[in-house]
């Protein structure tokens, strides 16, 4: 069995970075609560007295991302701290029960813009950042884009995202964006035709980025349905498996067998959102149901974070989305009311990748396998940092909420 594997490589965020993660997360409605900020500095100190790991640097803590968010889901799952459960927990089901209540079409007007931090080489640049696909699950989506310290510039709107040709002059920033309006429903199934062979056969692949079907997975697909033949009822035992048997979390992606991703996550028992949706889709394809991988963002206020999840093919009722944000949100699946609130529906979403048709493509810089990110919030609205583990920063996302 192998596990994650944490050291100091990865321990070069500091103190501050990592509470205002954790504030994002556990406070979202209280960020400046002078309580909330005592009561984080505090749970941080009670997961490194049950062993969560630091590295002193010029006198100040810092600390790995992944391990933190991990830390707290052991502590929180093995009832030694409280802070997953009554912070993190209950302000995602509050995010989820707000949006819901604003109904099933809503127009969202947003900010989003990607901040690349160009190294001191120069030359031509080829620069991308995600946007939303016009899709059915969409009314209306209008663009528009823009571009921030860069001279002579093609900018170019492309389904699932905004390119930029340029050339940089030196180390510094260049900055692409668009304001964004979109009226969105939430995702679900709906009657559909069948899949001709040729379309399902896309979605059957055995072998597709993080989605693998080796002999392991093949194996226990079969032991997990039995002599199931009915689709829905297969798709539901895959969920349960994956509810009951992983912790999601935080990953890192440079320590994931990439000949056999899925192994990998049945060897460590961790999984993230990315990860638990590629597992589910290629046990699904292991029994010959066509699944996909979708990407985009959660469009909750005050966390419109960046999100993967899948979906399977229902005959009679189309794509039916599959959503591993219900692990936390049932308490690592423990608590029924929650369990199945993201099976075979989610709610509203900024869509910008379907596997493996419309993808967003490279960035444009390279991405170390070592990366790290961190969210944190922004004026109404969250930003993405994504770092090398040495703390350089490769691009920084700002996702927000403008009406």
């Amino acid at each position: 069995m192998h596990s994650l594997q944490f050291n100091d490589h990865y321990r070069n965020t500091s103190e501050r970075l990592i509470l205002d993660m954790l504030l994002l997360g556990g406070w979202a409605y209280e960020l400046s609560n002078k309580e909330a900020i005592r009561e984080t500095r505090e749970a941080l100190d009670r997961w490194i007295s049950l062993g969560l790991g630091f590295k002193e640097k010029s006198g100040h803590r810092h600390f790995d991302p992944v391990e933190v968010i991990n830390s707290m889901k052991i502590a929180g799952l093995a009832g030694h701290d409280t802070f997953w459960k009554t912070r993190y927990v209950l302000t995602g089901r509050r995010l989820v029960e707000t949006l819901a209540l604003e109904g099933e079409l809503q127009t969202f007007e947003l900010r989003y813009q990607r901040r690349f931090h160009i190294p001191s080489t120069g030359g031509k640049l080829r620069l991308r950042m995600p946007l939303p696909l016009d899709e059915e699950h969409l009314r209306t989506l209008s663009i528009s884009p823009f571009i921030k310290g860069a001279g002579n510039v093609d900018l170019d709107i492309k389904p699932g995202r905004l390119e930029a040709r340029t050339t940089a002059s030196g180390a510094g920033t260049i900055t692409i964006g668009a304001g964004l309006r979109l009226d969105a429903r939430g995702r679900f199934g709906k009657k559909a035709d069948r899949l001709d062979e040729k379309q399902a056969d896309v979605y059957l692949r055995p072998r597709e980025g993080l989605i693998v079907v080796s002999d392991r997975i093949d194996a226990l697909a079969q032991t997990l349905v039995g002599q199931k033949r009915d689709t829905l009822e297969i798709a539901k035992a895959y969920w349960n498996y994956i509810l009951d048997t992983q912790r999601c979390g935080s990953i890192h992606y440079d320590q994931v067998d990439v000949q056999a991703p899925c192994d990998w996550v049945l060897e460590t028992g961790w999984c993230d959102c990315q990860l638990a949706s590629a597992l589910f889709i290629a046990l699904c394809r292991a029994r010959g149901i066509p699944a996909r991988l979708v990407g985009g963002h959660l469009l909750y206020r005050l966390a419109p974070t960046n999100h993967y999840w899948a979906e399977f093919w229902l005959d009679d009722c189309g794509w039916m989305p599959v959503d591993f944000l219900s692990w936390d949100l049932s308490l690592g699946g423990r608590d029924i009311v929650w369990r199945d609130r993201f099976f075979t529906r989610v709610d509203q979403r900024m869509v910008t990748q379907v596997m493996p048709l419309a993808f967003t493509g490279a960035i444009g810089l390279p991405v170390p396998a070592d990366f790290i990110i961190v969210q944190t919030a922004c004026d109404r609205g969250i930003e993405i940092a994504l770092s090398r583990a040495d703390g350089t920063l490769v691009y920084t996302d700002e996702l927000a909420f403008t009406a």
